[in-house]
Order: structure tokens, then sequence, then C-alpha cells
């Protein structure tokens, strides 16, 4: 394709310029994460001193971020909190799977410990201590964004709480605060300040408790309105008085008592959080790009949306998802956590603006829009972005659903982003040792379930859902999954992979793919979507199935014969990263794709955010086809040459097996000596071009069932162009 050409600006892709069988480890060490302004605040698994923190939210804290304070999403606390630093960030895999620590001297660490009391119990009652609280006891609800304060929003019972963090000095002194507004609640209400089982706890009075040993204090004073202060065992608790109205409540915390005294003289007005609920002051510059437009080759074109990897933030564009607004912008995420707002998509390109919409999100791998919003999936949850004041950043950052697991899994990421024609959400989450592992996880429109849809898949990578309510998913080579697979998933079905099966009795057998895709095609696969009715002529309601591995984009034609099974067909073009996400632009007609580079992929650039467009004329493909016994019936968008078209050396056919086990992948395997490696050789006996000048029958007297099959086809359409390609896919039945 003519944009593919031009590159755009990007640091060197070493990488990507190496054959991917030839990519090992020390390919994708990648420092650069660590030195990016990732905003007030990131969500992340992270490595405190007392135990992993699975969804945790690391916040800078203090008018010269002094601070950071480590938020659990799921136990409604803190785990810890340093002074000095952020967050050690990782390069291993560029940063994407394995967690970061704290940077800094700790002020306190209270560990996996629940945040707020119920009915006086502070037992944690989860089962095997994974997911989020139950929601009658406490649930997270999402986070305000006001310039460069942060308002945690939850609730506890009945009683809804917006909570800030802060952190400031006095002569020298770091100490910091927490600032509550606690809505109407029946009963008290008792959250955890801080708690070290090697330190001693005391009540110095009903406002002020302290915890020390041999070597140092934490000083912890409480303020407000029906606020007091007690000790239980190793713990001091801040304790709320039941009311009927909103109260305000504030906790400081410093490393003496002088110091403390000093904080509560200067620091005791108390100030709601909630004015940080009403839409803040933007903190992000715009940024300006110029696209490429491409030049046509046959029937389409490539074009190029340049995405601002010369940025002041030094932001990574790992480009991740994306989707479009009314107003005819694109919402584009990066898998480090940024959501940028894209304008200026038109005809010509000449003037992009890009906008850092939302940031700190936790690695997510898929956006969507509905109603109007977006709504982003990451490691912790899908999270349903608001702009409150109309100035192109997100200020509320609403947890829609929470309910997956996350327990540390380096790769266990969650992908893609999907609804049906019910308003469902979709997602896939890759293998790890819980319930939620190597699934389809399916949530409720109003997010207020979250159930397993489908199991037994390694690590896919990308999903969608058809018109007809049809949830496809593409997994990777590996283990129990001997190549690239492209499933129509039913509910409850299993797919394959055996160490995510989660039945009570162990499987024999699996679910059969739509088709399998070979290597030379497909060696990591990315999402599916539908071209959308009247758009793409003869491709008109086709799947397209992308490749994260090889960059390309590809037609998912089902077998006329068995709707069940299908095969691939290779569009034109190359894209400058993984493909993993496509969305047809409801505004101008065509297909954007973004994605990214990680490992094992043939990518040049991190991210890429580029559009297909169909310019017209013939596509000189396959369009649709039938298996039958002794025969494969193919239908090409164009009439052909008849000569070459009923020539059986114009055609190709082998068909093979694979071994499905615990191995890495699999050999080819002859179907007719099941013990021999490689492929079977299928004689093409005769070629009957019909009337139409379109539709070829391939007379294959020993065609079989086979877990792969590739035809390839090399003659000339009726005007003496060439039409040479080939189609891979499965026969499940014949």
């Amino acid at each position: 394709m003519g944009a593919l050409g031009q590159a755009e600006k990007q640091p060197p892709a070493t990488t990507a310029m190496k054959a991917v069988v030839d990519q090992v480890e020390a390919d994708w060490v990648d420092g650069r994460w660590a030195n990016t302004e990732v905003g007030p605040f990131l969500a992340s698994t992270i490595l405190t001193p007392r135990g992993r923190v699975d969804k945790g939210i690391a916040i800078k804290v203090g008018d010269k971020a002094q601070a950071t304070v480590c938020f659990n999403t799921e136990l409604l606390g803190y785990n810890a909190a340093w002074t000095g630093g952020f967050l050690n960030m990782k390069a291993n895999r560029y940063g994407l799977t394995s967690w970061p620590d704290p940077k800094g001297d700790m002020t306190f660490v209270n560990g996996n410990a629940v945040g707020w009391a119920h009915e006086s119990g502070w037992n944690d009652p989860r089962a095997n201590k994974r997911g989020p609280l139950p929601r009658h006891w406490a649930k997270y609800r999402g986070l305000y964004r006001h310039g460069k304060r942060v308002a945690l929003h939850y609730t506890v019972g009945d009683a809804t709480i917006l909570e800030s963090p802060w952190a400031g000095e006095i002569g020298g002194q770091p100490f910091l605060s927490r600032t509550l507004e606690v809505g109407a609640a029946a009963k008290s209400l008792s959250s955890l300040v801080t708690t070290n089982p090697d330190m001693t706890a005391t009540l110095v009075d009903s406002t002020t408790a302290k915890l020390t040993d041999d070597f140092r204090a934490i000083w912890v004073r409480a303020l407000g309105q029906a606020a007091t202060l007690s000790v239980s065992g190793k713990r001091i608790l801040l304790n709320i008085a039941p009311g009927k109205a909103k109260r305000l409540a504030k906790v400081l915390i410093c490393n003496s008592e002088k110091g403390l005294n000093k904080v509560t003289a200067r620091h005791s007005a108390i100030e709601s959080p909630a004015r940080f609920t009403k839409g803040g002051p933007g903190i992000w510059q715009l940024l300006k790009t110029k696209g490429i437009v491409g030049k046509p080759r046959d029937a389409f074109a490539v074009d190029t949306i340049r995405l601002p990897f010369d940025n002041p933030w030094k932001a990574l564009l790992f480009t991740s998802g994306h989707d479009f607004l009314e107003d005819q912008s694109a919402l584009v995420a990066t898998v480090h956590g940024d959501v940028w707002r894209v304008t200026g998509i038109d005809d010509k390109l000449e003037s992009i603006t890009w906008t850092r919409f939302a940031t700190g999100l936790f690695q997510p791998l898929g956006l969507k829009v509905v109603n109007n919003r977006g709504y982003v999936i990451g490691r912790d949850q899908i999270t349903r972005l608001h702009d409150l004041n109309g100035d192109g950043e997100a200020d509320y950052y609403e947890n829609f659903n929470n309910d997956v697991f996350a327990t540390g899994g380096g790769h266990s990421f969650n992908t893609n982003l999907e609804t049906d024609s019910k308003g469902n959400f979709f997602f896939t989450k890759c293998a790890e040792g819980n319930p939620h592992g190597g699934t389809v996880l399916r949530v409720a429109a109003d997010g207020t379930k979250l159930d397993v849809y489908a199991t037994g898949f390694r690590n896919p990578n990308g999903m969608g859902v058809s018109p007809h309510d049809i949830v496809t998913v593409g997994d990777q080579q590996g283990g129990w999954v001997p190549e690239t697979r492209v499933d129509a998933t039913r509910q409850g079905g299993f797919y394959g992979y055996m160490p995510m099966h989660h039945r009570a009795d162990k499987p024999q057998t699996y679910d059969l793919p739509f088709a399998f895709v070979p290597r030379v095609m497909d060696n990591s696969a990315g999402g599916q979507l539908w071209v959308p009715a009247n758009h793409w002529g003869t491709l008109a309601g086709k799947m397209v199935h992308l490749s994260y591995g090889r960059c390309t984009a590809m037609i998912g034609i089902p077998d006329r014969s068995n709707q069940t099974q299908g095969a691939m067909i290779n569009l034109p073009g190359r894209y400058l990263s993984g493909a993993m996400r496509g969305r047809f632009n409801p505004h101008d007609g065509h297909m954007y794709i973004s994605g990214l580079r990680g490992w094992q992929t043939s990518a040049v650039h991190d991210g890429c955010f580029q559009r297909l467009r169909l310019v017209g004329g013939p596509l000189r493909l396959p369009v649709d086809y039938a298996t039958a016994p002794g025969q494969i019936e193919i239908t090409f968008d164009t009439a052909l040459n008849r000569e070459l078209a009923e020539d059986p050396e114009s055609y190709s056919l082998e068909q093979w097996n694979y071994l499905w086990s615990n191995q890495y992948g699999s050999k080819d395997w002859s179907i007719r000596d099941p013990k021999k490696n490689g492929r079977d050789t299928v004689q093409v006996k005769a070629a009957n071009l019909k009337k139409d000048n379109r539709t070829v029958v391939i007379s294959v007297p020993s065609l079989t069932k086979a877990m792969q099959f590739e035809l390839k086809y090399d003659m000339d359409d009726a005007n003496g162009e060439l039409v040479r390609g080939s189609m891979a896919g499965t026969i499940n039945k014949l």
C-alpha cells in the first residue's frame, strides 16, 4: 500500500527489523515506560512490602507530588503510602508483564487489609481472597480527576463516600491527609487508617492515636463532624457516627507528635471533596499531526493517521483499541494506560488533533463507545469515561464493572470489548489460575453482573460479536492450541485449552473451530469485525479477521454448505503495527485499524491508527465458497478468463491435520498417513466455470475432512488482470 512507504516519526524499532522467529526476550526489554509522565494516578497491580495489590491505584499526592498512596479498589483501603517518588516501572516486555513497586521511603504499609468494617467485622469475606468485596459491604464506584487532584468515590453499606488523599510538608516534615465527605448512614462506620503487626497501637485521646516501636512512630489525628479514633489490636481506626446528613471528616498522618500538632494548626479546615466532582481544569496540551493519504492499489488504499510519538510527556503509543463518537472524533486507547481523543479525521488528514482524554488506566486492551461514552476494558475493570465539563478530558472514571478476577499473572490480559444486540458487554481473559482465566466473560448491559460465557482459551488477543450475536474469538498457538484458531463460540462451549476447561470432569474433546489459520497467514490472532451492510460491495456482511503477528487483515468466509466452518483470504496491505482492533467508522464508512508491537510480531512501530478504504474496482478475490464430497465451489467477485479458470493447473490444494496436545503448537500431520509429518497434496482433477463466469466448480475426488486446507489459485480475470492468491480454512464436516 502506498501509505506504508512513508513512515511516521518513531523511536527505532529494532525488534521489528528481525524476523519474527528470531526474536528473543532481550528484544522486548525497553525502559521508556519509566520515563513517561503517566498523570496524577496509575491503576496497576503493585508490589508493596507486605504483598501484591492485585487492583491498586497509585495516586500522586501533594502540590509537588511529595508522596504516593496506594488504594485497593477491591478492599476499599490504603495498602501503603510512601514519600520521595512514585513507582519503579519495569523494562522487560515493555513493562507489560512485571509489576511496579514503590519508589521512595515507606510511611505506612497496611497490606491487603479490609478498608471498612462490616457489622463490626474486619475479616476478609472473599473466597480465596480474590475479587471485590460483596456489594452490600462496600463497592468502589469510580474516581474523579480534577486537575491534578483525585477524589475516590465508593459506597460502604448504604453510605456514599467521597475521599481525597493529599500530602504536604511543614518544617521539612512530610504529612498525609485523607479528607472525606460521608453521606447519610443509619449505622456507625469504621475505616482502617493504619496498622502494623510489629508496632504497638495506642489511643492518646478520642481524636489522637499512634503506632510505635523502638525506632519510629506514626501519629494520627481525626478532625470533623462525629469523627473519632479508636484502637483495635494493632489497628488505628477512624469512626464516623451515624447521621441523616452528609458529614465532613479529615485524617492527618505524621511521623511525630510535634509535627502532627503543627499540621493540625495549619490544616484543620475541611473542604468537601465534592468540589472535585464537577469537572476540573484540563492538564494536557493539544498536539497536532498530519496524516498520509495512501495511493490506491487495485481496489483498496491504506491511509495513516500519524500518532504523536514525539510528545512532551514521553507517553508511549502502543495503540490497543478505538471507536468513534457522535461528533466524528475518535477515542484511541494505548496499553500503557491512555485514551486519546482524535479530531480532524477527514478525507485529507491534513490537520489531526490529539488530546490525552484519559490517563492512568490499567493496561486497556479494548474500547467501545456506547451511547456516546467510551467504555474501556483494563485488567481491573470496565471503566466508563465521563467528560463532565466538555473540555475534551475525562473527569470521572466510573467503575462500570470490576467483578473480573485479577490474581497477578503477567500474561493474564483482558482483551477486546464488544457488545451484542441486547447491550451486553463481552471480553476475553487470558489464562490465569482463577475461575475467569482463559474464558469469554459477559457483563450485563447495566454493569451489575459478570458471568463466564465460554471456556478453554489460552491467550486470546482478539474477539468479535457478529450482527447475529455470534461471539468469535481468536486464540494464540501454544499448548493445547496447535495453531492460531478462530472460534464461533456458543454459551457453555469449551475451545481446547485444557488447563482452562473449568469443568468438574476433564473434557475428552473440544468444540471445533470456525477455522484454523496457518502460520504463514497469521502467527498471532487479533480481533474480528463485520463489514456493514451496503459497504464494500460483494464483501458486505463478511467477517474481517485481523492478524497481530503478521500486521495484516483477512476476510473470513463461511462455507456455504456448513456455516460453522470457513476459510480466510488475505486482504491487500500491511499495517505499521500488529493489527488487533478494527471498527468501521459510521461517519465515513471506512475500516479503521489499531494495534501495537509486543512480542513475536513483524510490527515496525509501537502502534498504529490506520484506515482501509475501498476505492472501487474489482477485488479479484473469492467472495463465497462451498465444499461437498469431491468438490469445492468458489465464487469470485469478477468474471474470469474461462480457459485459465477451467485449467486444473491453475489450482493447487493441500490438506493436513494438527496434533491437539500439551506440546507448544503442532507440526503438520498427514491425513492419509496419520503417523507421518507433512501435508497431503490433493489432486485437482478438473475445473468447470459456470455461466456466470465467476463461479468455478473444482473437482477434487480425494477431498476429505481436514483441520487445515489451503487452496492456491493463479489465473487471469476476463480483462487479463492477474487473479492470484490463496484461501485457507477448516473442513469439520463434509
